[in-house]
């Protein structure tokens, strides 16, 4: 996995450097919306007649072979002809539709594969998973492109906690489904038995191999009937690596079998940035002049509003908003001191938090979206430190609310403005965020900007 403190270039023109942050130039890298046009579930070959037979050109693409599929048993391939029948006939849009989804992705997934020295057709497992649905759940819990299950997304590497769920990072998941495979293949020596435990998994097989006395997946094959029915492999993924085989032929010919290629190199270039802990997600947003949805989009991996003050993380987005995203992830140390908590008492509210931090509930209900109202138990996102005990809300509706007039927790007033004290690490757009105000009123009403910008400095932020 990659080491978060340092810049890596991994497209293929050598020499690019984004010295500012530490920043990837992802070639072929984009989040792009899609319709819900299919599932792990709809990429399955149902049995039953599949339309006209195979044209002489598409026969030949069958019968070819590469590193994946070389030595596939004569009693296998007539389950791979089906798969590759179906996704060339009824299957077709399926097949058109995933591979498009791909395009985005591929030359990254290639290229990790091919850097670890294992075929680039690994790349089209996540077509098989998900359809290349960076966003895909299954019912029983895997999640993102590769499927990982959050254990074995743990095991390799990926980040599942009350910030992150990295099974959704279509780049980070890629190299984990890379070191997943590598060790798949150490232990069973072929590809088509790793890819079948990458499927049912390791433990799975390796049974299944005991139990037969078979050497590779195919051989279990012809004996899964001798295993009893606790070991003995179901039919998915009986049908998964011949599926496999079947969607990497197809996808090493698509011109040749009249599908639209796959043009990574044409895919919008996207950069990824380490952000520092803490960073506004909404603010990046604005700051690229990107809608919250855009924006969340390139960044499922994301569970809040603001990136985990725990660690730095990797945050993507194209490359035309790069000027405006180094500027402000330069800048943006907003929210580092803020924390998941506990609600202690179902009395407490968003007005009694925010007279205790000295800030305005308005900042804190946008950095809690779809908390209205607390309850004892719920976890929620506030300044570190601050006092959640039931105690401590008592005697907050025992001092009362403040007076009517009072001005916002934290600023201090003079005559009929509020001002700000700047502090270390403010910005004009924390500023700004925290009083619901704009950047260009600071800008306006202060003669400020963030060049300017001093600690100490009184700023007018209200009027």
């Amino acid at each position: 996995m990659m080491n978060r403190q340092n810049a890596y270039i991994l497209s293929p023109f050598s020499g690019w450097a984004l010295a500012a942050l530490a920043c990837l130039l992802l070639a072929g890298g984009c989040a792009t919306r899609h319709a819900d046009d299919g599932s792990r579930a709809m990429f399955v070959a149902p049995e039953g007649d599949d339309g006209p037979p195979l044209t002489p050109a598409e026969r030949a693409v069958l019968h070819a072979s590469s590193k994946i599929d070389a030595g596939v048993p004569a009693d296998v391939m007539p389950e791979v002809a089906r798969q590759y029948k179906y996704f060339l006939r009824k299957g077709r849009g399926v097949m058109a539709s995933f591979s498009k989804r791909s395009e985005p992705y591929l030359a990254f997934a290639r290229r990790v594969f091919r850097s670890r020295g294992m075929p680039e057709e690994l790349a089209y497992l996540a077509i098989v998973e998900s359809g290349y649905r960076a966003d895909a759940r299954s019912p029983v819990g895997a999640a993102g492109a590769w499927q990982f299950m959050p254990a074995t997304g743990r095991q390799y590497g990926l980040t599942l906690d009350w910030w992150l769920d990295e099974r959704l990072d279509p780049y980070e998941s890629t190299e984990a489904a890379a070191a997943y495979l590598q060790k798949l293949y150490g232990y069973f020596g072929d590809w088509p038995t790793a890819v079948a435990a990458y499927n049912a998994g390791e433990g799975k097989i390796g049974r299944a191999l005991e139990g037969t006395g078979g050497r590779n997946f195919f051989e279990v094959m012809n004996k899964n009937h001798m295993l009893d029915d606790k070991a003995r492999l179901k039919e998915e993924t009986q049908k998964y690596v011949p599926r496999f085989i079947a969607v990497t032929k197809i996808m090493n010919n698509l011109p040749a079998l009249g599908f639209e290629p796959v043009r990574p190199e044409g895919s919008q270039c996207m950069l990824r940035y380490t952000a520092q802990p803490g960073t506004d997600l909404a603010g990046l947003a604005d700051a690229c002049q990107l809608s919250r949805s855009e924006l969340a989009v390139y960044n499922r991996h994301h569970k809040r509003p603001i990136t985990s003050t725990a660690q730095q993380s990797f945050v993507y987005l194209p490359a035309a908003h790069d000027r405006q995203a180094s500027r402000f992830l330069r800048s943006s140390r907003t929210y580092a001191g803020w924390q998941p908590v506990s609600v202690r008492s179902s009395a407490d509210s968003w007005e009694k938090i925010s007279r205790r931090v000295k800030v305005p509930v308005e900042t804190l209900k946008a950095l809690n979206p779809g908390n209205a109202k607390l309850q004892a138990g719920q976890t929620i996102l506030v300044p570190r430190n601050v006092d959640m005990s039931a105690a401590a809300v008592a005697a907050m509706d025992k001092r009362g609310k403040p007076r009517a007039g009072q001005k916002a927790a934290g600023a201090a007033t003079r005559s009929d403005k509020t001002l700000h004290t700047v502090r270390n690490n403010d910005s004009l757009w924390g500023i700004a965020r925290r009083y619901s105000v704009s950047v260009d009123d600071l800008k306006r009403w202060n003669n400020v900007d963030e060049k300017t910008l001093r600690v100490g400095t009184a700023l007018v932020v209200m009027q």
